[in-house]
């Protein structure tokens, strides 16, 4: 059985690069554009993590969006990961502040990426999903190192 992962990002060529990198090793991945679309995705589905932009401009901040998941008792546990991809400057100049603030809120990981890296990715978030939906990620290591 594979996780369940709820990506919310507003540009769809990153959503796309994330949700076929997640993909690619099994997991279900649930795509949506806003977080009032993702509201309705966490109130009737059973999810493992949560991955966010954190540059999201429509209704709402990531801040707003991870509020008010950590603030439910049913949603508290679910791992959830701000992303940054191809941040702007000025995301580039606020993010040691937005850093702080998400891990104050909650966020188990920040990441930032100048160019998406589908391996690096996987490496950073794989260890937050529960270890019976993670599938073969030492095993595929062991592979790839071994030839």
């Amino acid at each position: 059985m594979k996780a369940q992962i709820l990506v919310t990002m507003e540009h769809k060529e990153q959503m796309k690069l994330i949700s076929d990198c997640l993909e690619k090793f099994g997991h279900c991945v649930i795509q949506a554009d806003t977080f009032h679309k993702s509201m309705e995705v966490l109130k009737c589905s059973d999810i493992d993590l949560i991955i966010s932009d954190v540059h999201l401009q429509n209704g709402g901040s990531v801040f707003d969006f991870l509020r008010w998941t950590k603030g439910d008792p049913y949603l508290r546990s679910v791992p959830f990961v701000c992303f940054s991809a191809e941040p702007p400057e000025i995301g580039k100049y606020l993010a040691d502040g937005v850093r702080t603030a998400a891990r104050a809120l909650g966020a188990v990981r920040y990441l930032t990426m100048e160019h998406f890296d589908a391996n690096v990715f996987r490496q950073e978030i794989e260890w937050l999903l529960p270890a019976e939906k993670v599938g073969t990620y030492y095993a595929d290591q062991f592979e790839t190192d071994s030839h």
